[in-house]
């Protein structure tokens, strides 16, 4: 099965981690009105598996921070659009 879902993040937008220890996996939510994502591991997949998604998880984070703040660098006095690439 495949699927795709867009998700805007504003300012209502919260991000929770739930921990548990050795008791049991992590749970990865993200809350915003009217929509939500979780992200938490399901037995039947292996332990490997989710631990290199969230890897790749975390990398794509890192790297789309370091684009946004390039982004942010790019706005031209306050006008909150960036520049036109020519």
């Amino acid at each position: 099965m495949t699927a795709s879902m867009s998700f805007y993040a504003d300012a209502g937008t919260n991000v929770h981690l739930s921990q548990y220890g050795s008791r049991r996996t992590p749970i990865l939510t993200l809350n915003g009105e009217g929509h939500s994502l979780t992200v938490s591991v399901f037995d039947r997949v292996p332990i490997a598996d989710h631990l290199a998604f969230a890897r790749d998880l975390a990398a794509a984070c890192t790297d789309y921070v370091k684009a946004l703040e390039t982004y942010a660098a790019a706005l031209t006095g306050g006008d909150q659009e960036p520049d036109e690439e020519r």
